[in-house]
């Protein structure tokens, strides 16, 4: 038997780097004064300008007190939404936005339960990588049910989920859902319009449409596409790569696992005792940070 041609790739779905950039970009900012347009140096050591009190002119009715911000009302399984660029990138949303009618939508919720103390905490923080990381367990899960599907399909497959939860002034004054809103990626730059029907996507031959697929050289490859457009790879296997606490076993080591476990999985969907060429995807530094454990196995196809 002839050995095994391994083409090895270092293809990133691109949407993880923007992920990962963004959420350092977002935790990380910080600003003062002198970060203001027109603000002068030295300008917070300035003595405050003098105050003026003068009394209301007769009839004028006193200015109301502002109220707190009120309580954002729970949303429903089954709302649909259209994510923001930006909340696609951190794949965490708290802008709130209304539910719109399905039509068209780019999300679907598919969870919404109470959040616990590691979320809210980093709601509080708007620490997005922890945001994530906390919820992925319960999106996971409410995804792969939603979908009719397990864990190793959803992760080879182009849904995904975006947290959605309230703002931390909310959080202050009480909201404490969080929710699970479904996506799916045309590509690594945009979503595509769900389907009319989410249920059971995933559920028998329906699913292979919505697989994650490679176009061109997998080797040089900027992300997934939906295996119902042209593609040159396809995912046929996935690989679970550690336990959530386990920490960043280095790039090597990763790549590693996927060479030595990734061929057996592809042997059998090419159901062929010759050789065949192969490759995956596996999750860089970043995305295991946000608690993404699974690496996904290549078979090259004719389509």
């Amino acid at each position: 038997m002839s050995a095994l041609r391994r083409p090895r790739t270092r293809a990133r779905n691109s949407l993880l780097g923007v992920v990962g950039a963004a959420a350092l970009v977002l935790v990380t900012a910080c600003g003062s004064a002198g970060d203001i347009s027109g603000a002068a140096p030295g300008a917070d050591d300035a003595p405050p300008p003098p105050v003026r009190s003068l009394p209301p002119a007769t009839g004028t009715t006193p200015a109301p007190t502002p109220t707190a911000e009120p309580v954002a009302a729970p949303p429903k399984a089954g709302e649909c939404r259209k994510p923001s660029t930006v909340d696609v990138a951190l794949r965490v949303s708290d802008d709130d936005a209304a539910p719109i009618t399905c039509s068209g939508a780019t999300s679907v919720t598919s969870l919404v339960r109470p959040m616990n103390a590691s979320v809210k905490a980093a709601v509080t923080a708007y620490d997005t990588t922890r945001i994530l990381r906390s919820a992925r367990p319960y999106c996971e899960r409410a995804a792969a049910g939603w979908l009719g599907t397990d864990a190793k399909t959803l992760k080879r497959s182009q849904f995904g989920f975006v947290v959605g939860v309230p703002s931390a002034a909310q959080t202050a004054e009480g909201a404490d859902w969080m929710r699970c809103d479904l996506v799916l990626s045309a590509n690594s730059a945009r979503l595509a319009a769900l389907p009319a029907r989410t249920k059971n996507a995933l559920k028998g031959k329906r699913g292979r449409d919505f697989m994650q697929c490679v176009r061109g050289d997998i080797r040089s490859a900027s992300g997934t596409v939906t295996c119902s457009t042209r593609h040159q790879w396809r995912g046929v296997d996935t690989i679970r790569l550690g336990a959530a606490k386990v920490r960043y076993p280095g790039t090597k080591k990763v790549q590693a696992t996927m060479r030595d476990r990734c061929p057996a999985g592809v042997r059998r969907y090419l159901d062929t005792r010759g050789s065949f060429d192969y490759g995956y995807i596996s999750p860089s530094r970043t995305a295991w940070q946000r608690g993404e454990r699974w690496g996904v196995c290549f078979a090259k196809t004719k389509k």
